[in-house]
């Protein structure tokens, strides 16, 4: 059919499919780019720039101390000022959970691969559509295409436990930043004020 690409040629012609190194990196060099100037790589470039020093400020024993009556207005504002901080220790402790369950990172490389593919190398049609697809006498335009993947992520979440990782993450991660925004000083934090509204937020505990 005329306007698709058909599985079944590419079966049946292993010599039209077949990809040198030099077009592996191209692909890969052509994903990253467009990872980059997605709204995930702009969401992770602003983490990576809001991040506090790890060492001598997150995670400095000196620097936690009972909340008393300031326990709303430290948490309030720890969870704004460590914010990039907290969402990689989230980010940690699901690639941690992923990794240690062999299954469930292979898994997690096929989406990886599928949704990769489908999103930025698959051609497209003159209106920015996915070209449609041919599997077996069922042709698939983008939309199916991209349903046909999201019920395959579905099943494979299922099958591989991925919701139950995600939950164990978020609810461990719920437990670490709740008890650091709590016990954390604020009273030597450099407030920006764009974090926190223009300049509306201020904080009001004393130094010890």
């Amino acid at each position: 059919m005329q306007g698709s690409t058909s599985l079944n040629e590419g079966l049946l012609n292993p010599e039209t499919t077949t990809a040198t190194p030099a077009d592996v990196q191209g692909q890969a060099a052509q994903m990253m780019a467009g990872l980059r100037n997605s709204q995930l790589g702009s969401t992770l470039q602003t983490i990576r720039a809001r991040m506090r020093p790890w060492v001598t400020d997150f995670a400095s024993p000196t620097q936690f101390t009972a909340p008393g009556d300031q326990l709303a207005t430290r948490v309030r504002t720890n969870l704004t000022y460590y914010k990039s901080n907290y969402a990689c220790l989230f980010g940690a402790s699901a690639m941690a959970s992923i990794v240690t369950n062999p299954s469930l990172l292979v898994s997690i490389i096929i989406l990886a691969v599928g949704w990769g593919f489908l999103l930025f190398h698959r051609p497209r049609l003159e209106d920015g559509s996915l070209m449609p697809i041919t599997v077996a006498t069922r042709t698939l335009n983008g939309f199916e295409q991209k349903a046909a993947l999201s019920i395959m992520t579905l099943l494979l979440m299922l099958l591989t436990g991925l919701t139950g990782t995600i939950f164990f993450s978020l609810g461990l991660s719920v437990f670490v930043v709740g008890s650091h925004a709590a016990l954390h000083r604020t009273d030597l934090h450099e407030i920006d004020s764009s974090d926190f509204g223009g300049g509306q937020f201020t904080v009001v505990e004393q130094a010890a």
